[in-house]
């Protein structure tokens, strides 16, 4: 289909002229929705910004900053997120914003299992779920994982921004790696007021949908000690999605309760291991096991 260009805008734009917008050639947008905060407050333009890309027949997009107070709750931002969305399609999905500092000192490991909690929430709700971040961290802290199942929005401008496309620069992430590239935070656009972000998508595949299938096998870490009840975080993740495999319908929340403690104690009991509701290394090989 080839080359597409596109921006992305918050409140920092202020009113936006979307007839202008769409006159200028832009055909997809992606728009903060939220702010990152604890409050998980409403973008100040995103209401109008929705409605008047729509109107203008641009695709819409919107990208989730992940900092200190998503991964502190991450239920809790992307499900904030989705109540602003209140069901409304977006055609260019939702992106994972990731370059904060206070995500990068959490590591590789952790900023695997968070994605893919995200991306299961927002999946479920219907939308197609990629990824935002750059050539730094892309190389040292994104996982093999993600680089296999997500989609990548990639930043990377010149030194000399002065908000003109260059296909040929050196910077240009490759096809291989990225689906699409914000050239510039520099841009003119007319019908916005100053400074706006530049983007092509270099396929053309701008009506995005979420993924027919969830991704493949247990998205969490599996943990390296025993999992217990009164337990909370990534490795009760990974316990519960073992457990769901086998129909135990578990809330995969993070929380080692009353529930995911009777069934780990069933499942061990079912499996003729003591039936002590501790998940530790025997339980999870057979956890393992018995799933492949």
């Amino acid at each position: 289909m080839g080359e597409v260009f596109g921006i992305d805008v918050s409140h920092h734009q202020g009113a936006i002229d979307w007839k202008k917008v769409a006159g200028a050639g832009i055909k997809f947008v992606i728009m903060k929705c939220q702010y990152e905060s604890a409050s998980h407050r409403i973008d100040e333009r995103f209401e109008a910004n929705y409605l008047g890309a729509g109107q203008n027949g641009i695709k819409r997009g919107v990208y989730i900053y992940i900092a200190r107070a998503s991964i502190a709750d991450i239920e809790g931002d992307a499900n904030a997120l989705l109540r602003h969305l209140k069901g409304r399609p977006l055609e260019y999905g939702i992106w994972l914003d990731l370059e904060d500092a206070s995500v990068a000192a959490t590591g590789k490991g952790f900023i695997r299992d968070m994605s893919y909690r995200y991306a299961e929430i927002f999946k479920a709700a219907g939308y197609y779920v990629g990824i935002y971040s750059n050539k730094d961290w892309y190389t040292r802290l994104i996982h093999d994982d993600l680089k296999r199942d997500f989609d990548f929005w990639f930043a990377r401008y010149p030194r000399n921004d002065v908000g003109q496309y260059n296909p040929t620069s050196a910077l240009r992430p490759s096809s291989n790696i990225a689906v699409a590239w914000q050239y510039s935070s520099k841009g003119h656009v007319d019908g916005i007021k100053g400074y706006v972000d530049l983007d092509v998508d270099y396929d053309g595949i701008i009506d995005l949908m979420a993924a027919e299938k969830p991704l493949k096998g247990n998205p969490y870490s599996e943990p390296i000690s025993n999992i217990k009840k009164g337990m909370v975080g990534i490795g009760v993740m990974w316990v519960q999605w073992q457990l769901n495999v086998y129909g135990y319908g578990l809330a995969v929340d993070g929380i080692f309760g009353k529930r995911t403690e009777e069934a780990v104690k069933d499942f061990q009991q079912q499996h003729f291991l003591k039936a002590d509701g501790i998940v530790g290394i025997l339980t999870r090989t057979m956890l393992i096991d018995s799933t492949k």
